[in-house]
Formats: structure tokens, sequence, C-alpha cells
């Protein structure tokens, strides 16, 4: 996986306004930042190389979500949730059986 900015440069150049919102979409349904509006005309260059290093060194953090990715976040979710409702099952029974076992030592002791 390799991580991904948006920089949306020229921004001094006023775009039409659904091409804001459309690379804001773009950029939550892969689950990275907003783009990083930019103008060199105006010399606004709104951090961008500190979120560039910020990406380099957070690399995990820009990195975008893909439909595999997400289907196997989904499968690993399943697996978690199946193992700890079949952890539960079975600590619930080991309890339970030593329950029975107690009270059975018991009844048998005190007949």
């Amino acid at each position: 996986m390799m991580p991904c900015l948006f920089v949306a440069a020229k921004d001094d150049l006023d775009s039409y306004p659904m091409a804001i919102k459309d690379s804001a979409k773009i950029c939550q349904s892969f689950g990275i930042e907003a783009p990083i509006h930019i103008s060199v005309k105006e010399r606004d260059l709104n951090s961008v190389f500190n979120r560039i290093v910020t990406a380099a060194e957070h690399p995990h953090i820009s990195v975008p979500e893909t439909e595999v990715g997400r289907s196997q976040k989904r499968y690993r979710h399943l697996v978690n949730r199946s193992l700890m409702f079949t952890s539960v099952v079975a600590a619930v029974a080991v309890v339970g059986l030593a329950a029975y076992r107690s009270y059975a030592a018991r009844k048998n002791t005190s007949s």
C-alpha cells in the first residue's frame, strides 16, 4: 500500500464548486484527508510540505481504503467476533461444568 495525498493546485482560478465537492467525496470514499488547496500565485502553500512530511512519517494514516481492504476488514471483524463469542460460550461451559461437579461432589458426600 502506498500513502496518498490529494493536492488541489491552482486554487486561485476559482474552479467550479462541484469540483471541490467531488474531490472531497472521492477522498472521503477512499478514507483519506480532503484535498489540500494551494495557490502559488497568492503564496498560499497551506502547509503542504508539512503534510507531506507527516504522511511520510505516518504512512498508515494516508493509505487509501480499497474495496478489497474493506472486505478484508469486515472478514477480520467477523472472525474476531466469532472467536469472542466462542470464547465466552466455552468459558460459561467450563464454569457451568465446574459448578455442576462441585454440586455433585457435595451431594455425594452428604448422602
